[in-house]
């Protein structure tokens, strides 16, 4: 199948940017005094920069072209070749300011980058027009440029100042209340997403400078989100290598939508394997995605488990495996601790077939023809997961289980197979400094808000007031806390910050970032930020040395790098210099003697490192499958279902929104095409409650409530509803009616008991 008929083909679910001839593009406009005749193409002597996406953590690799206006070439004839890498879209291209004066800048995939080959997905084709210009009012608009602070407390307005007049602000009342209060009194949340750099400088400050333990990361707010692949194998995730979604036989997907949130690797996997009937695709998702309907159409399954029941279906898998002697014998035998819990522990009746279909809601036969494609296509199936799974009830057991069912088949450090997380943030470093003692007793930083512990908050690199669960009941404690926003965009926090300083970005700062197949790439700076916005880790320097803490002494990004790396053996060879050298496609890590496994726990990795996996032994660790023992529907969420919540909600993502949307959303072509929230509802519980498709429904659950357009559709199940997650707008949050704390394995859940009523 070529692009042409792939895109013909997902067009409906693809979000890629549509075909236009020349005359078609006049109606982009750069500036809206000059029609498109100012629209130029990189001329052969343009400044090249290179760059990864701002967004997923596919990282696609990207080149940067900057010239002077009126030096490009002019495009002739018409646009027909999309997703080639040779296609410059009217998007990608934009005038900024670089060194004081306007220049051309066209933001194009790069064909040479191993990960994305010229390919780009929805959200990474509108990277340029997120950048800052003076010529667009609306993006100016948005677009923070100047320290502020309320001089005279909450009361008093936002008031432009100096940058040493904020940071002496900050600094004077963080001194005041870490004196009077103690150092956890002090909180922080953290883009966990955020570059490598400024994430390793915030952390630094904290626990080291300030002394203090109450912090979050956005992403993972209670607990580590891969404890679940951590506890077999010593890391969480990153195993696999972006070849190997075309080489794989077997692609198994729960919880995760890699068409809308990491189409890249769909694409690749799509392109070169699936459609030309080289592997299969189980898709295992409550909803029925167009993901979903592609696997089935092409001779895979999609088992439409009923939400959180993920441990019942993979123990009663696993059960059978072992029921037929399928698994691999000789890597559990050399490889594997604690294969005799895993035994004991599918026995329970709980993970027989006939009750397997019972709880999880999946006919008999789909969950035995899942077994067979398991068992042909061992040691060569990919296994991963993410969020749907992660923030879901029993987050730990359901992650670990599918990990087992992945090392009992030996898809573990081969080509095409893998067990593994499809995303994630590595905390956005690679140095993690060491954290105060009181961090053993000081985990959730809600609670140190509930007891009036916490009076500062600093939300760094992330929008606290949409990305936090329940904010219909922690919004208001956060508000009156001193408050330090450190951000790229004005947001909601802008009503209730102290002190707000202005981030440069994407493109306006070097920064370095690590792709999920550890690729570590350097993201150069190409233009100027807007106003007096400053990289996110100059803030944190200002502030330490107006506190007096020392050893924040760095004076450009390649400082703090030599600083990262002298303390991490896997990156401590990548130098800022062989960085650059390496352009879009990285240096994987670990890397000894110039050297990188492609793909962990494999021969090539036990022969380069002395050890195959990162456990203490040497061994991957299966004896914590049976805390599924304890499993028990009714002692989570599902035991909250009643009379007044008779519904489980769910969130998910869309393709076009990447965490709260922040830069791009406001793009024509990005937000248009979902401008509301909307809600997946079963036309039985719509008829019920006399529902219409496109009637405005209110979700409320025992924590709080949103709105969103109800959409009547089979693809939920009954009894289950479904909204897209961090939506831009307000009262559409989902996370206004998520729970206020973690459950009982510390797993943040996004799925809730709710009822849904027409407003």
């Amino acid at each position: 199948m070529d692009r042409r008929k792939f895109l013909k083909s997902s067009l409906v679910g693809s979000g890629v940017l549509p075909l236009l001839t020349w005359e078609e593009a006049k109606a982009f406009s750069l500036d809206a005094e000059k029609p498109l005749e100012a629209l130029e193409l990189p001329p052969d002597d343009a400044q090249v920069f290179n760059l990864t996406c701002q967004y997923c953590m596919v990282q696609c690799g990207y080149k940067a072209y900057v010239w002077e206006p009126g030096k490009g070439k002019k495009p002739a004839g018409s646009y027909t070749t999309p997703l080639s890498g040779e296609w410059v879209h009217p998007s990608f291209v934009n005038r900024v300011w670089k060194d004081g004066r306007e220049v051309m800048v066209a933001i194009v995939p790069d064909r040479e980058c191993v990960i994305n080959q010229g390919d780009y997905s929805v959200r990474g084709g509108g990277n340029a027009t997120t950048l800052y210009t003076p010529r667009s009012q609306e993006v100016a608009a948005k677009r923070l440029a100047y320290p502020l602070v309320r001089l005279k407390g909450k009361d008093s307005p936002l008031t432009r100042v100096s940058w040493d007049e904020a940071a002496e602000f900050v600094a004077e009342r963080f001194t005041r209340i870490k004196e009077q209060s103690g150092p956890d009194a002090l909180g922080m949340v953290f883009g966990d997403w955020l570059w490598t750099l400024p994430t390793y400088a915030i952390l630094k400050f904290w626990f080291k400078g300030l002394g203090s333990s109450s912090y979050a990361g956005n992403g993972w707010f209670f607990d580590e989100e891969s404890a679940g692949i951590s506890a077999a194998f010593g890391t969480g995730t990153r195993s696999f290598t972006v070849e190997d979604f075309e080489v794989t036989k077997l692609l198994v997907t729960a919880g995760t939508n890699l068409h809308n949130n990491g189409s890249i690797w769909w694409h690749r996997f799509y392109l070169k394997n699936l459609a030309p009937g080289n592997a299969k695709h189980i898709d295992i998702d409550p909803r029925r995605t167009f993901q979903a309907q592609m696997a089935e159409k092409h001779g895979g399954l999609h088992l439409q488990i009923r939400p959180g029941t993920d441990p019942i279906l993979v123990g009663a898998l696993i059960r059978l495996v072992l029921e037929r002697d399928a698994y691999d014998k000789e890597f559990v035998k050399k490889h594997v601790t604690g294969f005799d819990r895993v035994v004991e522990t599918v026995r329970d009746p709980k993970f027989s077939l006939e009750s397997a279909v019972k709880t999880t809601g999946i006919p008999r036969e789909k969950i035995l023809k899942a077994l067979e494609l398991l068992i042909e296509n061992k040691g060569q199936t990919m296994l991963l997961h993410e969020k749907g799974l992660i923030h879901q009830m029993a987050a730990f057991e359901a992650q670990h289980a599918y990990a087992v069912l992945g090392i009992l088949l030996g898809n573990v450090g081969k080509p095409g197979a893998c067990v593994s997380r499809s995303g994630g943030h590595p905390k956005g470093t690679f140095a993690w400094p060491e954290e105060p003692p009181s961090r053993a007793e000081n985990l959730n930083i809600y609670e140190g808000l509930e007891k009036g512990k916490v009076k500062a908050l600093w939300a760094y690199g992330c929008n606290i007031f949409k990305q936090l669960p329940t904010l219909s009941r922690f919004r208001p404690l956060m508000e009156k806390t001193f408050l330090v926003v450190s951000d790229r965009i004005h947001t909601e926090m802008d009503a209730a910050a102290d002190v707000i300083l202005p981030a440069a970005t994407w493109g306006e700062a070097d920064l370095i970032l690590a792709s999920e197949d550890r690729r570590v790439r350097i993201l150069q700076k190409f233009m100027d930020p807007p106003g007096e916005a400053r990289p996110d880790w100059e803030h944190v320097v200002l502030v330490a040395k107006k506190m007096g803490i020392p050893g924040f002494d760095w004076k450009n990004p390649r400082e703090i790098w030599d600083e990262i790396r002298s303390q991490n053996d896997w990156v401590k060879e990548m130098d800022w210099d062989s960085l650059l050298k390496a352009g879009t496609n990285g240096l994987r890590y670990p890397m000894v003697n110039g050297r990188s496994p492609e793909r962990l726990y494999s021969d090539e990795m036990e022969a380069l490192l002395g050890r195959r996996f990162f456990t203490k032994d040497n061994k991957v660790h299966v004896e914590k499958f049976a805390a599924l023992k304890d499993f028990d529907l009714r002692k989570y969420e599902w035991g909250e279902v009643s009379t007044r919540y008779p519904l489980m909600a769910i969130d998910f993502r869309l393709n076009e929104l990447w965490n709260t949307g922040y830069t791009y959303w406001d793009t024509p072509g990005v937000y248009e095409r979902t401008p509301d929230a909307y809600l997946l509802i079963n036309p039985l519980d719509a008829r019920a409650r006399g529902i219409k498709n496109g009637q405005w429904v209110v979700l409320e659950s025992p924590y709080g409530k949103c709105k969103a357009v109800a959409r009547v559709t089979d693809e939920v199940r009954p009894g289950v509803v479904a909204m897209p997650a961090l939506f831009p707008k307000p009262d559409q949050e989902f996370n206004y009616a998520t729970r206020p704390t973690p459950t009982t394995d510390g797993s943040v859940d996004t799925m809730v008991a709710c009822e849904v009523y027409g407003v």
